[in-house]
């Protein structure tokens, strides 16, 4: 898989709708093969960021590069090495799961013996085997998602980006997610970018990034933000965290 010193790098991004700001200057940078985690309340600006990150928006001002392409200008450059599962299932509900593999690796320009030999590697590691001839509409939540998650990385992406892909699940399913994600940073050197509102399973990353209101509050390993604010878990760090910034802001 080729490799790029940072798979992402943002720097000074804004991005309004009318008169509110989305994201508020945003600075950061995401390495080669770690898995990077957006955490934040609905409302931070994580989504909005991931859409600018992939060029589906574009900044008010603000440099964003991603495996060494400038977005959104030469965002169809990168088109085949991006792998993207949105917040809304982006599955067609009256076709079965394997045809969704199907279309989603044919829009992906996949060579049908590679596509075929794809399709059944992630039927199996996904658990998808006894779903796979049925419609999408008759299938639960969870066997929805591993199929959207089947069909973003159909492909084997460099970068993986991925919003919110584990809300609404169980906690087992989560937890089966997060397996995934890992196998994928270690045997293939995927990066993965994601979004949670999970603090828990934010420590799960190899590096958190706290939002809220569009700005960034902190940058740092799970591990490195609780220590930072003598607290032994994330939900509880992060809201020192604010309280840090909020008291900054108030004294200023």
């Amino acid at each position: 898989m080729e490799k790029f010193d940072e798979a992402c790098s943002v720097k000074s991004v804004k991005k309004s709708f009318g008169r509110t700001v989305a994201v508020n200057d945003v600075t950061l940078s995401i390495h080669h093969g770690e898995i990077f985690a957006l955490v934040g309340p609905n409302g931070a600006g994580k989504t909005t960021l991931i859409k600018l990150i992939l060029g589906m928006l574009k900044p008010d001002h603000g440099k964003i590069l991603v495996l060494d392409a400038s977005i959104p200008k030469e965002r169809g450059k990168i088109l085949q090495k991006l792998g993207y599962l949105p917040q809304e299932r982006a599955l067609y509900e009256s076709l079965t799961v394997r045809e969704n593999l199907w279309f989603f690796g044919k829009i992906k320009g996949m060579e049908k013996r590679y596509l075929k030999e794809r399709m059944q590697e992630l039927i199996e590691q996904l658990e998808l085997t006894d779903h796979e001839n049925k419609l999408v509409m008759h299938c639960s939540g969870g066997i929805q998602q591993r199929t959207a998650l089947a069909a973003a990385v159909i492909h084997e992406p460099n970068f993986l980006i991925l919003d919110e892909p584990t809300v609404g699940l169980d906690p087992l399913l989560r937890v089966e997610f997060w397996e995934y994600f890992h196998d994928l940073q270690k045997k293939k050197e995927v990066t993965v970018l994601l979004t949670t509102h999970y603090l828990q399973e934010a420590e799960e990353a190899d590096r958190v990034c706290l939002m809220q209101d569009g700005k960034i509050l902190v940058i740092d390993t799970p591990q490195g933000l609780k220590k930072s604010h003598v607290e032994d878990n994330m939900e509880q760090a992060f809201i020192k965290a604010l309280q840090s910034i909020q008291g900054g802001e108030n004294h200023d």
